[in-house]
């Protein structure tokens, strides 16, 4: 769905330099990025065109260079003068939240009615992580709500790495086994200290429930590993041994 929306505005949005757009776009058309990342950063480094250096950062995130994606994409707005600032690096911006620009970038797109449920997930999940909850919610009535399951919803919070309580409340909803499935994910995840030590608490609250002996195996693992971020030793060693086998 990621590469879905981002081709879609390519094709609708795509502005700057006219002579080098069309080479991109038939470069990406057929999945040549790192051809893109080479000659996008060539011509940005000889000619500093904006439009360069989206590609850059876009071709960068396709194959899977995040951390210097984000940077150009950091970059870019740090450069591009508000009325230079393309559609579909807006929406860029919104998949490289990282780069410090997600929130201010969705606003836009929903003033302008470009935001559709793809782009809401990500605009939810940057909200969430700069504890813009109120405004998360708004997001989440207007785009999500009917489009979403609860498991999706579920999974989208542990993800985001949402607060542990609106994420305690989600895996409420789920089967026993979806949510120790999710609580595994996230414990897949860094996370705080203090927000490994919620999970973990939250976590615990399904070792007194009815489940099977794998699923109990899985929690045990997520509670070994939240224990251990949380530098609660003497707890994850426990469960690592309970995870090895019951």
């Amino acid at each position: 769905m990621r590469r879905a929306a981002l081709l879609l505005f390519s094709f609708v949005l795509l502005t700057g330099c006219a002579k080098e757009g069309p080479r991109y776009d038939q470069l990406s058309e057929r999945g040549e990025w790192e051809t893109i990342v080479t000659e996008s950063r060539e011509r940005f480094a000889k000619d500093h065109q904006l439009n360069d250096l989206y590609w850059l950062s876009r071709s960068q995130y396709e194959t899977g260079q995040m951390s210097l994606a984000t940077r150009s994409m950091a970059l870019y707005f740090a450069l591009a003068p508000e009325g230079e600032i393309t559609g579909e690096a807006r929406i860029l911006a919104l998949f490289l939240p990282a780069c410090g620009h997600a929130v201010e970038q969705g606003r836009i797109l929903e003033q302008q009615g470009e935001m559709d449920s793809t782009l809401a997930q990500r605009y939810y999940q940057s909200l969430l992580s700069d504890g813009l909850v109120e405004e998360a919610n708004r997001v989440f009535a207007a785009y999500l709500g009917d489009t979403i399951d609860a498991l999706s919803f579920a999974r989208l919070l542990v993800r985001s790495q949402a607060a542990a309580d609106d994420v305690g409340k989600a895996l409420g909803r789920l089967t026993s086994s979806e949510a120790i499935s999710l609580l595994w994910e996230a414990s897949q995840l860094e996370q705080s200290a203090e927000m490994a030590a919620s999970l973990a608490a939250l976590a615990a609250q399904w070792e007194q429930h009815e489940i099977g002996e794998n699923d109990r195996l899985l929690l045990y693992g997520a509670l070994s590993r939240f224990y251990q971020m949380a530098d609660q030793r003497v707890l994850a060693n426990k469960y690592r041994s309970l995870s090895q086998g019951l």
